[in-house]
Protein backbone atom coordinates (compact mmCIF):
# COMPACT_ATOMS: atom_id res chain seq x y z
CA UNK A 1 0.00 0.00 0.00
CA UNK A 2 2.99 2.26 0.92
CA UNK A 3 4.92 1.29 -2.07
CA UNK A 4 1.66 2.07 -4.34
CA UNK A 5 1.12 5.41 -2.64
CA UNK A 6 5.02 6.32 -3.02
CA UNK A 7 4.88 5.54 -6.79
CA UNK A 8 1.62 7.92 -7.37
CA UNK A 9 3.44 10.97 -5.78
CA UNK A 10 6.65 10.08 -7.91
CA UNK A 11 4.58 10.08 -11.13
CA UNK A 12 2.71 13.24 -9.58
CA UNK A 13 5.85 15.00 -9.13
CA UNK A 14 6.82 13.86 -12.60
CA UNK A 15 3.60 15.84 -14.04
CA UNK A 16 4.08 18.94 -12.59
CA UNK A 17 7.75 19.20 -13.32
CA UNK A 18 7.16 18.27 -17.15
CA UNK A 19 4.06 21.06 -16.96
CA UNK A 20 6.29 23.65 -15.36
CA UNK A 21 9.10 23.06 -17.89
CA UNK A 22 6.69 23.39 -21.09
CA UNK A 23 5.16 26.52 -19.22
CA UNK A 24 8.54 27.47 -18.98
CA UNK A 25 9.16 27.33 -22.79
CA UNK A 26 6.05 28.85 -24.04
CA UNK A 27 6.51 31.61 -21.96
CA UNK A 28 9.80 31.97 -23.76
CA UNK A 29 8.65 32.12 -27.10
CA UNK A 30 5.97 33.76 -26.76
CA UNK A 31 8.13 36.76 -24.51
CA UNK A 32 8.01 39.80 -26.85
CA UNK A 33 11.86 41.17 -28.45
CA UNK A 34 12.54 44.89 -27.89
CA UNK A 35 12.79 45.76 -31.83
CA UNK A 36 12.13 49.29 -30.28
CA UNK A 37 15.49 49.11 -28.72
CA UNK A 38 16.98 47.30 -31.58
CA UNK A 39 15.23 50.54 -33.86
CA UNK A 40 16.93 53.14 -31.73
CA UNK A 41 20.31 51.20 -31.38
CA UNK A 42 20.36 51.23 -35.08
CA UNK A 43 20.05 54.61 -35.62
CA UNK A 44 20.37 56.60 -32.60
CA UNK A 45 23.53 55.49 -31.72
CA UNK A 46 25.41 56.61 -35.04
CA UNK A 47 23.12 60.05 -34.64
CA UNK A 48 24.08 60.75 -31.14
CA UNK A 49 28.52 60.16 -32.04
CA UNK A 50 27.80 62.20 -34.92
CA UNK A 51 25.77 64.83 -32.79
CA UNK A 52 28.56 65.55 -30.59
CA UNK A 53 30.73 65.43 -33.09
CA UNK A 54 28.62 68.50 -35.01
CA UNK A 55 28.59 70.43 -32.16
CA UNK A 56 32.35 70.85 -32.05
CA UNK A 57 32.10 72.56 -35.34
CA UNK A 58 32.68 76.09 -35.21
CA UNK A 59 33.51 76.70 -38.75
CA UNK A 60 32.50 76.51 -42.15
CA UNK A 61 31.16 77.35 -45.56
CA UNK A 62 28.47 76.43 -47.20
CA UNK A 63 26.83 77.97 -50.56
CA UNK A 64 23.39 77.09 -52.36
CA UNK A 65 20.24 78.23 -52.58
CA UNK A 66 17.14 79.60 -50.31
CA UNK A 67 13.84 79.82 -50.82
CA UNK A 68 11.18 81.70 -49.08
CA UNK A 69 7.36 81.35 -48.72
CA UNK A 70 5.76 84.19 -45.98
CA UNK A 71 2.86 86.16 -46.58
CA UNK A 72 1.46 84.33 -49.79
CA UNK A 73 4.41 85.11 -51.48
CA UNK A 74 7.48 83.21 -52.64
CA UNK A 75 11.25 84.55 -53.75
CA UNK A 76 13.83 82.45 -54.21
CA UNK A 77 18.06 83.37 -54.30
CA UNK A 78 21.68 82.47 -53.54
CA UNK A 79 22.64 81.91 -50.38
CA UNK A 80 26.63 82.08 -49.04
CA UNK A 81 27.02 81.73 -45.69
CA UNK A 82 30.33 81.62 -43.75
CA UNK A 83 31.21 80.91 -39.78
CA UNK A 84 33.71 81.65 -37.72
CA UNK A 85 33.27 80.43 -34.13
CA UNK A 86 30.51 83.32 -32.98
CA UNK A 87 31.49 85.27 -35.96
CA UNK A 88 28.81 84.73 -38.97
CA UNK A 89 28.63 86.51 -42.66
CA UNK A 90 25.20 85.66 -44.65
CA UNK A 91 25.21 86.92 -48.62
CA UNK A 92 22.16 86.75 -49.85
CA UNK A 93 20.91 87.54 -53.28
CA UNK A 94 17.27 87.69 -54.31
CA UNK A 95 14.82 86.19 -51.51
CA UNK A 96 14.66 89.26 -49.50
CA UNK A 97 13.02 91.55 -52.08
CA UNK A 98 16.34 94.19 -51.44
CA UNK A 99 18.30 92.92 -53.94
CA UNK A 100 21.72 91.84 -52.82
CA UNK A 101 22.20 91.51 -48.69
CA UNK A 102 25.12 91.22 -46.66
CA UNK A 103 24.68 90.31 -43.22
CA UNK A 104 27.65 90.15 -40.80
CA UNK A 105 27.08 89.30 -37.13
CA UNK A 106 28.47 88.76 -33.74
CA UNK A 107 27.00 88.44 -30.66
CA UNK A 108 24.92 91.23 -29.57
CA UNK A 109 25.87 93.02 -33.21
CA UNK A 110 24.58 92.57 -36.33
CA UNK A 111 25.03 94.56 -39.21
CA UNK A 112 22.61 94.36 -42.48
CA UNK A 113 24.36 96.12 -45.63
CA UNK A 114 22.40 96.31 -49.18
CA UNK A 115 22.74 98.42 -51.72
CA UNK A 116 20.51 101.38 -50.50
CA UNK A 117 20.90 101.39 -46.46
CA UNK A 118 22.52 99.67 -43.56
CA UNK A 119 20.64 98.56 -40.13
CA UNK A 120 22.26 97.67 -37.43
CA UNK A 121 20.06 94.93 -34.42
CA UNK A 122 21.06 93.36 -31.57
CA UNK A 123 19.96 89.64 -33.21
CA UNK A 124 19.50 88.80 -36.89
CA UNK A 125 16.24 87.70 -35.66
CA UNK A 126 15.52 90.88 -34.24
CA UNK A 127 16.57 92.57 -37.70
CA UNK A 128 14.09 90.20 -39.96
CA UNK A 129 11.25 91.14 -37.36
CA UNK A 130 12.35 94.88 -38.25
CA UNK A 131 12.80 94.89 -41.85
CA UNK A 132 10.83 92.23 -43.20
CA UNK A 133 8.58 91.36 -40.23
CA UNK A 134 8.68 87.85 -40.03
CA UNK A 135 10.79 85.79 -37.78
CA UNK A 136 14.00 84.18 -38.78
CA UNK A 137 15.52 81.27 -36.34
CA UNK A 138 19.11 81.44 -36.66
CA UNK A 139 20.04 80.06 -33.28
CA UNK A 140 18.20 77.06 -34.31
CA UNK A 141 19.54 77.26 -37.71
CA UNK A 142 23.11 77.17 -36.83
CA UNK A 143 22.48 73.82 -35.50
CA UNK A 144 19.90 72.79 -37.78
CA UNK A 145 22.19 73.41 -41.00
CA UNK A 146 24.27 70.56 -39.73
CA UNK A 147 21.57 67.82 -39.16
CA UNK A 148 21.01 68.47 -35.62
CA UNK A 149 19.24 69.95 -32.94
CA UNK A 150 19.79 72.66 -31.21
CA UNK A 151 21.39 71.30 -27.39
CA UNK A 152 19.62 71.75 -24.32
CA UNK A 153 16.52 72.81 -26.05
CA UNK A 154 13.36 69.89 -25.90
CA UNK A 155 13.33 68.30 -29.94
CA UNK A 156 11.92 65.68 -31.29
CA UNK A 157 14.18 63.94 -33.49
CA UNK A 158 13.45 61.51 -36.52
CA UNK A 159 16.37 59.45 -38.14
CA UNK A 160 17.20 57.76 -41.19
CA UNK A 161 18.48 53.82 -41.23
CA UNK A 162 22.02 55.43 -42.28
CA UNK A 163 22.23 57.48 -38.76
CA UNK A 164 21.17 60.97 -40.03
CA UNK A 165 18.53 62.99 -38.99
CA UNK A 166 15.13 62.09 -40.90
CA UNK A 167 13.13 65.53 -39.19
CA UNK A 168 13.84 67.69 -36.31
CA UNK A 169 10.46 69.21 -34.01
CA UNK A 170 11.73 72.02 -32.20
CA UNK A 171 10.54 75.54 -30.80
CA UNK A 172 7.58 75.33 -32.68
CA UNK A 173 9.86 74.40 -36.31
CA UNK A 174 9.78 71.51 -38.66
CA UNK A 175 12.56 70.57 -40.15
CA UNK A 176 12.85 67.62 -43.10
CA UNK A 177 15.82 66.92 -44.38
CA UNK A 178 15.13 65.40 -48.00
CA UNK A 179 19.08 64.74 -48.87
CA UNK A 180 22.61 64.81 -47.50
CA UNK A 181 25.26 65.73 -49.29
CA UNK A 182 28.92 63.26 -49.02
CA UNK A 183 31.72 65.24 -47.64
CA UNK A 184 34.96 62.87 -47.06
CA UNK A 185 32.55 60.23 -45.70
CA UNK A 186 30.37 62.75 -43.59
CA UNK A 187 27.16 63.45 -44.48
CA UNK A 188 25.99 66.96 -44.45
CA UNK A 189 23.11 68.15 -45.13
CA UNK A 190 22.00 69.00 -48.87
CA UNK A 191 18.13 69.97 -49.27
CA UNK A 192 16.00 71.12 -46.04
CA UNK A 193 12.70 72.43 -45.81
CA UNK A 194 11.67 74.48 -42.20
CA UNK A 195 8.52 75.37 -41.70
CA UNK A 196 6.99 77.32 -38.92
CA UNK A 197 3.69 79.90 -38.29
CA UNK A 198 2.61 80.83 -41.78
CA UNK A 199 6.61 80.44 -43.08
CA UNK A 200 8.29 77.80 -45.06
CA UNK A 201 12.15 78.50 -45.82
CA UNK A 202 13.60 76.11 -48.32
CA UNK A 203 17.41 75.08 -48.61
CA UNK A 204 19.55 73.72 -50.80
CA UNK A 205 23.28 73.63 -49.82
CA UNK A 206 25.31 72.52 -52.59
CA UNK A 207 29.26 73.20 -51.48
CA UNK A 208 30.30 72.38 -47.77
CA UNK A 209 33.97 73.66 -47.73
CA UNK A 210 35.91 74.50 -44.74
CA UNK A 211 34.34 72.25 -41.94
CA UNK A 212 36.90 72.37 -38.74
CA UNK A 213 37.28 71.11 -36.80
CA UNK A 214 36.60 68.43 -39.29
CA UNK A 215 34.15 65.68 -37.54
CA UNK A 216 35.52 62.17 -36.49
CA UNK A 217 33.39 59.36 -38.12
CA UNK A 218 31.91 56.83 -36.22
CA UNK A 219 34.22 53.99 -36.87
CA UNK A 220 31.67 50.91 -35.55
CA UNK A 221 28.86 52.01 -37.92
CA UNK A 222 31.24 53.23 -41.04
CA UNK A 223 32.62 49.39 -40.55
CA UNK A 224 28.87 48.63 -40.87
CA UNK A 225 28.01 50.08 -43.84
CA UNK A 226 31.35 49.44 -45.57
CA UNK A 227 31.81 45.83 -44.93
CA UNK A 228 35.29 44.74 -46.24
Amino acid sequence: MISKTIKSLNRLVKHIALGMLCFGIAACSTTPTNTLSRTASHAYSPFSHKQSELEKLIEWDVGGKLAVHVNGKSNAGILTWRQRSAHFELLINGPLGSGQFHITGTPGLVIATNSTKQVEAASIEALFMQEFGWQFPMQELRYWVRGIPQPNTGSIVTYTPKGDAATIEQAGWMVTYHSYSQVSGLSMPKKVTIVGNDIRLVLVLKSWLNLFPFPQLDPDFSSTQNPQ
